[in-house]
């Protein structure tokens, strides 16, 4: 039986940069422990990652990764790069494969161009134009797929990530509460949060 992962991410490349949303919702056993959430997180100015899973997990992996990209700097005094993130993530993941961490990541930057990476618990590391992981994954995909062209806008990728995320919210229990999107640009990054209200005033 397969491990479902809570929450769902999701990573969308378009023409001019890379778009990592996810949702806000951590659960445990059935309960909502928290509706505020932050699974998406900037690396560097220019990359970052989006996650799902469990949120010890997901803290860890998260300062693992500043901190590698922090070395990186002051060895060679440039940031790192996304693809470069990507790998140094690939090889800490699979240094945990007899006791691999519960949460897949997709690992999205601006270089050169946008970049946009997905890796499984172990590592496997693959690079995609579009790509959702977690409980809600295949409704994200099914909701992303028809939609996806080749030179989709920047603002389309937005709006196209933050649909996925409210698609899989209305079906999957483990998915919830609002979105946290990344924005990854030339210029750098923004953040964006949109709040869903579930409860009656």
């Amino acid at each position: 039986m397969a491990i479902i992962l809570p929450g769902t991410a999701v990573g969308i490349r378009a023409r001019d940069g890379v778009v990592l949303a996810t949702d806000k919702r951590v659960t445990y056993e059935g309960f909502v422990l928290s509706r505020m959430a932050k699974k998406v997180h900037p690396v560097t100015s220019r990359c970052g990652v989006a996650f799902a899973g469990l949120m010890g997990d997901i803290g860890y992996l998260t300062r693992l990764l500043k901190l590698e990209a922090k070395m990186y700097e002051l060895e060679f005094g440039r940031e790192i790069k996304t693809r470069s993130l990507a790998k140094v993530l690939s090889v800490i993941l699979y240094s945990y494969k007899l006791f691999p961490m519960f949460t897949e990541v997709i690992v999205g930057g601006y270089d050169e161009a946008p970049a946009l990476y997905i890796l499984d618990p172990v590592g496997s590391l693959i690079e995609e134009k579009y790509a959702a992981v977690g409980s809600g994954h295949q409704l994200a995909i099914g909701y992303i797929e028809p939609r996806y062209k080749e030179d989709i806008s920047l603002e389309e990728a937005e709006q196209l990530a933050i649909g996925a995320i409210k698609t899989v919210i209305e079906r999957d229990v483990l998915t919830g509460d609002g979105v946290d999107i990344l924005v990854f640009t030339r210029e750098g990054y923004r953040e964006k949060e949109y709040l869903f209200k579930t409860t009656r005033e």
